[in-house]
């Protein structure tokens, strides 16, 4: 959703920022505002479309709820994420709700391990926390996990929607800056319609990207915040 402030790179310093995140060890408390305890409304809505099909990896799957959506209607769902506690939080509700997912910890940009093994791939939230470079080697290492004529969705809330968001974190969270820590910072982050076009362009058929809704949560009284976002449908090559 937004990430938290001062957020260093490297996938091991990303690694204990996350993890302390959901350990409860961040101004948020103990739920970030992208833990929604539901799944996206707009993965809902693709699904009921017909848009997911065969095996399927949830990218950066936090405490699971879309894969464990997906995989409540019969998929074969994979959620991967850096966090070792979101993973540990995604397999305990996978057995309290009596649903068959797969949950692993892996780096989004290193999945070598899941050579060739998605028909389908969703993104909630991850996409949009990786600047130009980043996002081409993103959009690399999933074209390495999917199968020839595979689907990647991508969710990425929008410049307009994470000013808003962090507008509304400040106002209800204490220690939370009112603007993005990276707005002033190279590369800045563009969380724009062409930041996904671009990070997509080698080896993906860009089928469609347009207006969305991400939902976030305020984490001090638990509303349901729904923001500008961008979902991106692209196919692998």
């Amino acid at each position: 959703m937004t990430e938290p402030a001062g957020s260093p790179d490297g996938s091991a310093a990303m690694t204990e920022v996350f993890d302390a995140v959901y350990r409860g060890e961040s101004p948020f408390g103990k739920r970030p505002p992208w833990d929604i305890g539901e799944p996206q409304p707009a993965y809902v809505a693709l699904e009921e479309r017909g848009l997911i099909s065969g095996a399927v990896l949830d990218a950066g799957c936090g405490t699971g709820e879309d894969a464990l959506h997906l995989a409540g209607k019969g998929y074969a769902v994979t959620g991967l994420d850096l966090s070792p506690t979101a993973i540990s939080l995604a397999r305990d509700k996978a057995t309290e709700r009596g649903i068959e997912a797969a949950f692993d910890v892996a780096d989004a940009l290193d999945l070598a391990l899941y050579e060739g093994r998605f028909d389908t791939a969703v993104d909630s939230g991850l996409a949009h926390t990786f600047e130009g470079g980043r996002l081409r080697s993103y959009a690399a290492s999933l074209h390495r996990a999917c199968r020839p004529g595979a689907v990647v969705h991508i969710l990425s809330i929008s410049d307009r929607g994470a000013a808003e968001m962090q507008a509304r974190l400040a106002d209800a969270v204490e220690g939370i800056p009112a603007t993005l820590p990276d707005a002033d910072q190279p590369p800045a982050l563009k969380r724009s319609a062409e930041h996904l076009r671009d990070g997509f362009a080698d080896g993906w058929t860009v089928e469609s990207i347009g207006d969305s809704l991400i939902r976030g949560v305020i984490p001090t009284t638990s509303e349901l915040v729904d923001v500008h976002a961008w979902l991106g449908r692209f196919r692998r090559s």
